[in-house]
């Protein structure tokens, strides 16, 4: 004979294995993208070593990845000049003030300029193709030139809105965010000066 508890502690576990599947096929939707991108080539040289010796690495296979300086759209392709930044494990580029160099990708597609625009981040995997030299100011730069298989372009990060805490006592150093505050916080709005 089920009693009222019963029927409730069976209602609650289904509950939460059908929360568990949600959260779970919503994870694996998630992941947008691709394996080619996410997986990492063994012994790819880096843009510092193929400027060095471009010859060298004719036809060899690299996943890089940095952030779009410029987009060209030619006949048949487009071009984006690329600062080089180091990779994540998922393909991801670093922020980071070091850079290995610049390169150019070189896609067989139209890019639009729209999306494909300054200071977005990019990844890609392809062979080197070989390379260019042109000037950046006054300084004649030779970019490695990367035909592209596979490219990623990543979305773009929403930047959280900055707040002042004018006072130090309304301030925790040891807030974590899944934490609740021991006390209510006063946010101000940024001061403008």
């Amino acid at each position: 004979m089920e009693t009222k508890n019963t029927r409730n502690s069976w209602r609650a576990g289904w509950t939460r294995i059908a929360l568990l599947a949600a959260l779970l096929g919503l994870a694996a939707c998630s992941s947008q993208v691709p394996p080619e991108i996410r997986q990492e080539v063994e012994k790819a040289p880096t843009v510092a070593e193929v400027r060095q010796q471009p010859e060298l690495y004719l036809d060899s296979r690299v996943r890089w990845g940095g952030i779009i300086l410029s987009t060209e759209n030619r006949d048949q392709s487009s071009w984006l000049t690329v600062i080089s930044l180091p990779l994540k494990a998922n393909g991801r580029p670093e922020s980071s003030d070091h850079s290995p160099g610049r390169f150019i990708a070189i896609v067989d597609e139209f890019l639009e300029p729209l999306l494909y625009s300054r200071d977005r981040m990019v990844t890609f995997t392809g062979r080197i193709q070989g390379h260019q030299t042109s000037q950046v100011g006054e300084f004649a730069y030779d970019y490695p030139l990367l035909k592209v298989e596979h490219y990623y372009l990543w979305p773009q990060q929403a930047k959280l809105p900055e707040y002042e805490y004018p006072y130090f006592w309304y301030y925790d150093p040891w807030y974590h965010p899944l934490h609740y505050p021991r006390y209510p916080y006063r946010l101000v709005p940024p001061i403008r000066r």
